[in-house]
């Protein structure tokens, strides 16, 4: 019988890869990726990663074009994504055209449009006249212009929200509660409500700049509305991105969101000069995402998930990790090299991975089986796991909206409600609804309209 062959053959590419152009540059990358038995990857990867990145410039932020779009670069973006931040310090999204609509024109048409605009951002002058009690706002038609509006939209606006009274003199917006008892209190909350109502754009789209790069056009936001954003015309949705891991997850996926990953530790390290093997940053980006989930290097996350009660009270909150492990009776396997130091023991690497040698050779059947087996139950708790993810998910997107609670909102309410939630409600079951109500033709008409 001839013998079973354990070792690897580098010139030899795996079956799936054999065929391919460019042979000679597969088997470099081929060679580059093997480790050897019994190496601490995790231990070099950190080494690899933390070692260069306590030599980075500590400056937290660069601004990139004329309007100053802050980007947190440097050892602080390298901690949030690591550390899997919820709210990164400083949210931008890069809009990429498509290959027809590169202009500066196109890109200016997206920007107006996604820019969160709130009633002072186009007022120039405001003031309140004491014994009129009234408001008067002069809005500036250069901004009104930039941002592609009129004033009887905003007029609109304004009044399907507030209970108020609008005179309109070309520019210049005089405005009154539409209420017989009031005071100067009232109208100073009522000013400040109506100054940071949005009435234009996407919700948290600060501020945006449109930037060229080798001929090609972009639109850099602060802020971050990906879902909506990739639904408009003329934006690539293969190529247009941000820097909020867990968004970009939410619209793209865990796969995608590992290669976020991987990017945005290549791209802080390589503006900092800083040369790390790819491997390493694989490796992490691989971790934080190997159960569907994006998890960082925290107590909740990778350390606080481990198999070892010694290996997860060695990194943080160590009396809390002891003496649960003491009151739900948990045994630690000392299979990594952690636990193995902190109690003295060899640990499980390099010639301490050994403790004998075989001649190689077939298995027995009946160790084979009980591999087999093993395979066969990993495979199903997988399939079970992700059966379960996808069921949370559906029911998590089904929502919580009651139509027959909606129908008995008045109109401008109804507005306010679909805007923000255009992703949960469905408009088709809505007008299901209110055709029930015979008086309200706008509302079914405006129903129509956004279906």
């Amino acid at each position: 019988m001839a013998e079973q062959e354990t070792t690897v053959d580098v010139e030899k590419l795996p079956e799936k890869y054999q065929g391919r152009p460019n042979q000679e540059e597969l088997k470099e990358k081929y060679r580059k990726m093997l480790f050897e038995p019994g190496e601490a990857i995790g231990l070099v990867a950190a080494q690899s990663i933390s070692e260069p990145a306590t030599q980075m410039t500590m400056e937290t932020y660069h601004s990139a074009g004329a309007a100053k779009v802050s980007i947190t670069q440097g050892l602080p973006r390298l901690i949030e994504v690591i550390n899997a931040r919820r709210n990164p310090k400083t949210p931008i999204m890069n809009i990429y055209l498509e290959d027809e609509y590169q202009t500066k024109e196109d890109a200016k048409e997206i920007a107006a449009k996604i820019k969160e605009v709130n009633l002072g951002d186009l007022v120039s002058e405001d003031t309140i006249d004491l014994t009129m009690l009234q408001m008067k706002f002069v809005i500036n038609p250069e901004v009104l212009e930039e941002y592609r509006m009129n004033v009887e939209e905003v007029v609109d606006e304004l009044k399907g929200k507030y209970d108020i009274k609008i005179d309109v003199d070309e520019y210049e917006l005089t405005i009154t509660p539409d209420k017989e008892d009031y005071d100067l209190k009232d109208l100073q909350d009522i000013k400040s409500k109506i100054m940071d109502y949005r009435l234009h754009g996407y919700k948290s789209i600060e501020d945006v700049v449109i930037l060229e790069e080798d001929g090609e056009w972009r639109v850099q936001t602060a802020g971050i509305n990906l879902k909506k954003v990739l639904r408009l015309d003329k934006v690539d949705e293969t190529r247009t991105t941000c820097n909020d891991i867990f968004q970009f997850k939410k619209v793209f996926g865990i796969e995608a969101t590992r290669n976020l990953i991987y990017r945005e530790m290549r791209k802080t390290l390589d503006e900092q000069g800083m040369s790390v093997d790819d491997r390493w940053l694989l490796l992490i980006a691989d971790t934080m995402t190997k159960d569907g989930e994006v998890n960082g290097a925290t107590r909740y996350g990778i350390c606080g998930e481990k198999d070892s009660v010694f290996a997860r009270a060695a990194f943080e909150e160590t009396k809390k990790h002891v003496t649960n492990a003491a009151i739900n009776g948990e045994v630690d396997p000392l299979k990594s090299v952690v636990e193995n130091i902190i109690i003295g023991q060899v640990i499980p690497m390099g010639t301490g991975n050994l403790e004998l040698t075989a001649k190689p050779g077939k298995a027995p059947d009946s160790v084979l089986k009980e591999i087999e087996e093993k395979r066969e139950k990993l495979r199903k708790d997988k399939e079970k796991k992700i059966q379960e993810r996808k069921e949370a998910e559906e029911e998590e997107e089904k929502g919580d909206i009651d139509y027959e609670e909606l129908a008995d909102m008045n109109i401008s309410q109804i507005k306010e409600l679909v805007n923000e939630n255009i992703d949960e409600v469905d408009l088709e079951k809505l007008l299901e609804v209110e055709k029930e109500n015979k008086d309200r033709k706008t509302m079914k008409k405006w129903i129509e309209e956004q279906i």
